[in-house]
């Protein structure tokens, strides 16, 4: 008879167990379709970024440029002069306005004599650009330019703007301005803190 209860409870004990266990499997056994904890999710292809459209040359104009280089074959009183300078500032604006600020001394020689042509002044133009040509209108200028020759005034008169239209390139960091018989190289002013 010992044996008998014996038997039973052994049985009794090992129900209670087993169900405990089957009970405590399913409480911990992940839900159909949802990803295991142990296991890392899977990644969704990332989307690749857009590219930036190219700027148009139009609008690389944009934006304040410091003139590095200018060289010009002027008509000085009938003499044929390759005059070269530097340090004129343009502003091409969003508005369809460019505003030059010339505070440049321009330098040759011919036949001997010394020639300058000293800008001191500030145009303020309307302008329209294409692909590869800038079109002027509406010139305001203040200030004066004055001609010398081997260190002489020859002639001082009001700055003035002709708004026969500029070829031009823009790049990123650089713009070139030029015709027949000019040229003027520029780099582009960064703000502060922007790389190059």
């Amino acid at each position: 008879m010992p044996v008998v209860i014996g038997v039973v409870l052994l049985v009794v004990v090992l129900v209670v167990c087993l169900t405990g266990g089957a009970a405590a499997y399913l409480a911990t056994r992940d839900r159909p379709g949802a990803p295991s904890p142990s296991a890392s999710p899977s990644r969704s292809p990332a989307a690749a970024a857009p590219s930036p459209s190219p700027v148009s040359p139009a609008r690389c104009l944009i934006g304040r440029w410091n003139e590095t280089s200018y060289t010009d074959y002027s008509d000085i009183y009938g003499v044929k002069v390759q005059v070269k300078g530097a340090g004129s500032t343009m502003d091409f604006r969003a508005d369809g306005t460019v505003v030059i600020v010339r505070k440049v001394t321009l330098r040759g020689v011919a036949n001997g004599d010394r020639y300058e042509v000293i800008m001191n002044g500030t145009h303020t133009i309307s302008y329209q650009a294409g692909d590869d040509v800038i079109n002027y209108s509406n010139p305001r200028s203040t200030g004066t330019i004055t001609w010398k020759i081997n260190g002489k005034v020859r002639d001082r008169e009001n700055l003035i703007w002709i708004t026969t239209p500029d070829n031009y390139t823009c790049t990123s960091s650089q713009l070139r301005i030029y015709g027949a018989d000019y040229a003027m190289e520029l780099d582009r002013v960064q703000p502060p803190g922007r790389p190059v």
